[in-house]
């Protein structure tokens, strides 16, 4: 289980101190896949950040299964991902990163890329580049890249936020196929309600900064996914569901902003 702790985050603009988690508590079952939705500038990024343990929190402690978070393999895809892949490595190197960090020796990379390709259906040619495939192609290979390590924890900030609705849709199947496989605990952050409720076994909606937990809505629908569920009846009643609260919630942020 993650767990996160009585957690502290501010930061200073303008010489004003603004308070991004103040007390925040999250529990996260091992093997569960969780997305964290809320407005814009809740701190969903910040949340990944912390725990990957890119950025430091003020106070509180996070865990996983009793150990201290910077024990563990931590698998993170970034949102960008023209940014986050290597152009002048061939795919094989961009997948294998991770490993030639830990000094892993060549041949046995090669052989982890080639098993995790066969295992997600990636039958791409590693021994081309990222800038010669799609932009679908590529998030996929980032992807593939924060699992070559066999992660425990696997953190994604909005990944799709820079594809088209059609690879979006494609790439979200494929994301759920990669989870079910695996079962690796999941942290998803999207603005996107789709996305969040296509994915997750439960939806962690934050209000407005200070961050704190609105409510969890436990997600029933049934695996495997597919993109026709984005149609059905049930999908729409939750979402008709979280999307109620959602709103009401932006609705009393401007109030307090119209206030102060």
């Amino acid at each position: 289980m993650l767990e996160i702790k009585n957690l502290e985050k501010a930061y200073f603009n303008n010489q004003q101190t603004v308070r991004v988690f103040d007390n925040f508590n999250l529990s996260v079952n091992d093997g569960e896949f969780i997305t964290i939705f809320g407005p814009n500038g809740c701190g969903k990024t910040t949340l990944l950040n912390i725990i990957a343990g890119t950025l430091k929190l003020d106070s509180g402690e996070i865990n996983f299964n009793d150990r201290p978070i910077n024990s563990l393999r931590i698998g993170f895809v970034f949102q960008d991902y023209r940014n986050s892949l290597f152009p002048w490595l061939k795919i094989k190197d961009n997948i294998s990163f991770p490993l030639k960090l830990k000094n892993v020796d060549r041949k046995i990379r090669e052989k982890e890329v080639g098993e995790m390709c066969k295992r997600f259906g990636c039958n791409f040619n590693l021994e081309s580049f990222s800038y010669e495939l799609s932009g679908g192609q590529q998030q996929f290979i980032s992807l593939l890249r924060g699992l070559i390590i066999n992660p425990e924890l696997y953190l994604l900030d909005e990944p799709f936020s820079s594809l088209d609705y059609q690879t979006t849709l494609l790439m979200l199947e494929k994301l759920s196929e990669i989870w079910q496989k695996t079962k690796i605990t999941t942290l998803f952050v999207s603005h996107e309600i789709d996305e969040a409720i296509f994915l997750s076994q439960r939806i962690v909606l934050l209000s407005n900064k200070p961050s704190s937990i609105v409510k969890i809505f436990d997600n029933p629908l049934p695996y495997p996914r597919k993109i026709s569920l984005l149609g059905s009846p049930e999908f729409a009643k939750l979402k008709k569901e979280i999307l109620a609260i959602y709103s009401q919630e932006i609705l009393d942020a401007n109030v307090r902003s119209s206030v102060s």
